[in-house]
């Protein structure tokens, strides 16, 4: 097998599979059995990597398009999962300040109340004791009026 053989052959292949979709570019025929340096197939070796070339070349910028698109979706999607998950932590600080305000709100409220039940308390306690000072003067004033007419039979 000469080095036109390996070519005309890897034509040959190249096209029967051109009708094939995706598979008429990227499919490299199988190598032929390589000797030894020097035994004359060397040129073999080398004309096979020159024309193998413009292929790998298209195969690695391909490969690297596509890595560079999967890094990229990647990238953009940690960064979407980063923003909602800021959104989420933003919306959780948000609902803590929330119910802090309406606790403090009731906290002012409780207050307030406590304060005027406190009052209407020693307000009562004013009353009470001034009632019982009204029975304690009317008691006393009731028992000296009997004693007072015994005292004094006009």
């Amino acid at each position: 097998m000469g080095p036109g053989d390996f070519r005309r052959c890897r034509e040959r292949l190249s096209q029967g599979l051109q009708g094939l979709p995706g598979r008429g570019e990227l499919w490299f025929p199988p190598r032929p059995a390589c000797g030894f340096l020097g035994d004359g197939r060397s040129t073999d070796i080398q004309e096979e990597a020159l024309a193998a070339s413009p292929l790998l070349e298209d195969l690695r910028r391909r490969l690297t398009h596509a890595f560079q698109w999967a890094v990229q979706r990647a990238t953009s999607r940690r960064a979407q999962e980063a923003a909602a998950a800021a959104a989420r932590e933003e919306q959780s600080w948000t609902r803590v300040e929330a119910t802090l305000a309406r606790l403090r709100a009731e906290l002012v409220e409780m207050h307030f109340q406590n304060h005027q039940l406190s009052r209407t308390l020693l307000d009562l306690n004013m009353k009470v004791q001034q009632l019982k000072k009204e029975y304690e003067l009317e008691i006393t004033s009731d028992s000296q009026s009997p004693k007072d007419d015994a005292a004094n039979p006009e």
